[in-house]
């Protein structure tokens, strides 16, 4: 097997595994372009639907500079924009990473099953926060009626299935028998998307239950942190929530950093440890934010 047309089988040989992991440590712009193609071929739905997204944001970020209108304190497009990014980079994500994942008949059909939930709940998600910006309405915490009731719970769900999706695919990715990139890879790819799954899902679960994501300070995101908006003067939730998701993108380059740096073994124990410590650092954030402190 060649790294360039992963094809079908049954069993990949050490010689293949070593291929795999040598051109993703020495020769990574290469290495990423053809990831590239291949998620491209294998998960066009993912690949084309997260760039479109991404692509949607700029136009929301310019009318944020032509409507006035704000909620919390922040132009009414602003979640939209950075839900669209968010969104985006996520679906990418997750064809990025099974296009690592040898090719098989029945992995594929999986594969496109995932990727047709993904894109439904995506598509539901940002068309929902999208309309209720264009509405000068707030999207979350909203259940003044029994309509956006109902949409708020339904787009939670898709949330939780979009967050899913990438937990199935960190738990395949695991479970693997073929993975040609590498165990130190394979691990940081499989606990990065399970962890982003867990943690991520626990901490948004936590902010839908409550009235808001601020708790203590002041009720505005006006004088939060730059692009973030996380409060300065309070806790706020959505900290926790941002680490435990980025998980499935931290572990991966840190595996990929390790295998550059180190040994096999001392790789692995190292995404070890650093898993630990980004686990430990997320529930931090959300312990600090629960008390009403600020992350900065």
């Amino acid at each position: 097997m060649s790294v360039e047309h992963p094809m079908p089988g049954p069993a990949v040989h050490q010689s293949d595994r070593c291929a795999g992991t040598a051109a993703a440590w020495h020769e990574p712009w290469r290495t990423a372009r053809l990831i590239a193609k291949q998620a491209r071929q294998r998960l066009p739905g993912l690949w084309f639907g997260g760039w479109l997204a991404l692509a949607l944001s700029v136009p929301l970020a310019l009318l944020g500079w032509w409507d006035e209108r704000t909620l919390l304190g922040v132009s009414v497009w602003t979640k939209p924009w950075k839900f669209h990014v968010s969104v985006g980079l996520h679906l990418l994500t997750l064809a990025w990473f099974a296009a690592l994942l040898r090719d098989s008949p029945g992995r594929a059909r999986s594969l496109k099953r995932m990727s047709a939930i993904a894109l439904i709940c995506a598509a539901f998600e940002l068309a929902y926060i999208t309309w209720r910006a264009a509405s000068g309405e707030a999207s979350h915490f909203s259940i003044a009626t029994p309509l956006t009731g109902a949409l708020y719970a339904a787009m939670g769900v898709g949330a939780v299935l979009m967050t899913a999706c990438a937990g199935w695919l960190g738990w395949v990715t695991l479970r693997a028998h073929d993975y040609a990139w590498g165990a130190v890879m394979q691990r940081g790819v499989g606990l990065g998307l399970l962890m982003g799954f867990v943690l991520g899902t626990l901490a948004g679960a936590y902010v839908s239950a409550q009235t808001g994501h601020h708790v203590g300070g002041s009720l505005t995101d006006a004088q939060g942190l730059p692009l973030l908006r996380w409060s300065r003067d309070g806790g706020d939730l959505r900290v926790a929530h941002f680490f435990g998701l980025h998980a499935m993108h931290v572990l991966p380059l840190v595996a990929w950093l390790a295998g550059r740096m180190a040994p096999p073994g001392a790789a692995r124990v190292g995404l070890n440890v650093f898993a630990l410590g980004y686990a430990a650092f997320t529930t931090l954030t959300f312990v600090q934010a629960v008390m009403g402190r600020p992350f900065v």
